[in-house]
């Protein structure tokens, strides 16, 4: 659990370190996005690697795939290849095949629904169970812009502490970052 397998990238599933003996070497990681429908996993890809919101929910079918790379202070890059998988019941047992190989999962929900908060749980225990071994987990609270909570952070972020993930709170994907 945690972020294990960040510690050494060469030789881990999910990450490839291409050019070794450069200080400028690209590395290249498959993020999985996990959660309910409709907590915002599009939403926060598309504002991650595109920088835009679209305020039009479309169900993702499958899994959607998006890259972005983020420049690293040493001059090197970090490649993300950024899979959006879709949330629906229906969609659960394809899912395991999208985050195989995985050097990261984001497990996404709405902190504006406590059933999807619920599902955190169902989310780390697919990735403990069907995941890679050293696969780096992390929570996100999702749509922390809108008024109505029904999810107390302080107690997700206590969950997640307990289990060993990390705890990513206050996203708000419809605000600029």
């Amino acid at each position: 659990m945690g972020c294990s397998g960040a510690k050494q990238p060469q030789g881990q599933p999910g990450l490839n370190v291409q050019d070794a003996q450069s200080v400028r070497s690209t590395i290249e990681a498959k993020i999985v996005l996990l959660g309910d429908s409709g907590v915002g996993k599009s939403s926060l890809a598309l504002r991650f690697c595109q920088g835009r919101f679209n305020p039009y929910h479309e169900v993702t079918i499958g899994a959607a795939f998006l890259q972005q790379i983020v420049r690293l202070r040493d001059g090197g890059q970090l490649k993300l290849h950024v899979w959006d998988t879709g949330g629906q019941e229906r969609f659960r047992a394809m899912t395991h095949l999208y985050y195989r190989d995985a050097a990261g999962a984001v497990i996404v929900y709405d902190c504006t629904d406590a059933h999807s908060q619920a599902s955190v749980d169902y989310w780390v225990q697919e990735l403990q169970n069907k995941g890679p071994a050293r696969c780096c987990m992390a929570v996100a609270a999702n749509k922390s812009d809108v008024e109505s909570k029904a999810v107390d952070p302080k107690q997700m972020k206590a969950m997640c502490e307990e289990k060993g993930l990390l705890f990513v709170g206050d996203l708000r994907v419809f605000i600029a970052w």
